[in-house]
């Protein structure tokens, strides 16, 4: 008899992500109210004798849209008199009940729909002129007109004083971020402007995002914005940030990588060149991400300790290859760059709180870019003022966590009750304060 050979047998085991509960959890997050689905009749179909209820189960959950609406609020102010006076024939004391002013005196603008227009616009990106349509569904025919003169007042009025505030907050931060891009005003004697976006770091307890709007993007601008600023500047090599003084400029290392993963050719071999400047770079952004975690002088000590070594060996790399490569070329740009704004790049050694890369001012420029592909462009300089500074104020309540539609409706509803609109009046508004945060969120 053949004796039997033994099958192999191989075990193979794999995990897979469980989704526990997702969708009732979505569920259970909003308010409910029962849809009970009951007889009419209560008689047998069969004898017509009576039916007795025995339970009443669950079938379903689903969600329901309640679309916007509009109420009127008829604001009725209350008298009194002093009827005491008035029996000893003395002058008449009345007091009339302090009503809230409006926002924007004989205007259809409350707070709330000022707000909504403004989150619309600037957060959903909806430009005026689709919004028209959008409040002709819930009944109010408005105009486009209206809806563009609600954001030029209320800036004028309530955010410009709050701006400045912001922006006198941002420059006294040690590190900030900085990029620009250009813009189209069909009123401006140039082509293009620009708006300059500067931010605080991630590490500022304080966060501050700011648009600044200016018809050019020369050195004397940074000059007059920045001024005397002494700390750390996240930047690209745009040479007007190179004017300012007392600045020490952050090179982005992420620019630097990007050159270099453009000049990889199709299907090129872990030997290319411009592969291995990419994996240089892209090895100290692994590196940066095992240091999340890090307090900010145990980042500064493991910078010391590995990743200066690395930024050395990239450079000497960097001079051995530039003798062999086309100057012309993707890679002999690439490698240009990087050598000549070494010493800038290197800046990431000094402190614990700076970043490998100015993502977050380009993130923050793209916020304004998507406005730009549907807004198009705007009629006035004050027009690309007041979109740069409503801006600033969402983004920086963004950055707090707060809701920007409810933020904006306490600001109008607040300030335009204000006597005085100054800096001291306004720190109670900022949105990191205590109250903001309860109430904004």
């Amino acid at each position: 008899m053949m004796k039997k050979v033994p099958i192999a047998v191989k075990t193979i085991t794999y995990q897979r992500h469980v989704h526990k509960g997702k969708r009732t959890d979505l569920l259970s997050a909003f308010p409910a109210e029962e849809v009970h689905h009951e007889l009419t009749d209560y008689s047998c179909p069969d004898c017509h004798h009576q039916l007795t209820e025995i339970g009443a189960f669950p079938v379903r959950k689903e969600l329901l849209s309640i679309p916007a609406q509009i109420k009127r609020l008829d604001h009725i102010q209350h008298a009194y008199k002093c009827q005491y006076r008035s029996k000893r024939s003395l002058s008449d004391k009345i007091i009339k009940v302090a009503v809230p002013t409006a926002p924007l005196n004989h205007s259809l603008g409350s707070a709330s729909l000022i707000a909504h227009a403004l989150y619309q616009k600037y957060e959903m990106k909806i430009p005026d002129y689709r919004q028209e349509s959008y409040w002709r569904k819930m009944g109010l025919d408005i105009s486009r007109q209206h809806l563009n003169n609600w954001g030029l007042k209320s800036t004028e009025y309530y955010f410009k004083t709050m701006y400045d505030l912001l922006k006198k907050k941002l420059l006294a931060q040690p590190i900030l971020h900085a990029d620009e891009t250009y813009y189209t005003v069909l009123e401006s004697e140039t082509v293009k402007i620009y708006y300059w976006v500067f931010l605080s770091s991630k590490h500022d307890e304080h966060g501050i995002t700011l648009y600044h709007h200016n018809p050019h993007r020369s050195g004397q601008v940074a000059l007059d914005l920045l001024g005397d600023f002494s700390g750390y500047l996240h930047c690209d090599m745009w040479q007007a940030y190179r004017q300012l003084p007392e600045a020490t400029l952050v090179g982005c290392w992420a620019h630097a990588r990007r050159k270099f993963f453009e000049a990889v050719p199709q299907n090129a071999s872990d030997k290319s060149v411009a592969k291995q400047g990419w994996k240089y770079c892209t090895q100290m952004f692994h590196l940066e991400k095992e240091w999340e975690s890090l307090s900010i002088e145990e980042r500064h000590r493991v910078r010391q300790e590995r990743l200066k070594s690395l930024i050395k060996e990239f450079f000497d790399w960097c001079r051995r290859q530039e003798v062999t490569v086309l100057p012309g070329s993707k890679l002999g740009r690439a490698i240009n760059y990087v050598l000549k704004h070494q010493e800038t790049f290197e800046h990431i050694l000094l402190d614990g709180r700076l970043e490998l890369s100015n993502n977050k001012a380009e993130r923050a420029v793209k916020s304004l870019l998507m406005g730009h592909k549907n807004w198009l462009f705007s009629q006035s300089l004050q027009g690309a003022q007041t979109n740069g500074i409503i801006l600033s104020l969402i983004e920086t309540a963004k950055r707090h966590e707060l809701d920007p539609e409810k933020y904006l409706n306490y600001l109008l509803q607040k300030l335009s009750n204000k006597e005085i609109l100054n800096w001291e009046a306004l720190e109670a508004y900022l949105p990191w304060q205590a109250e903001i945060q309860k109430i904004c969120k």
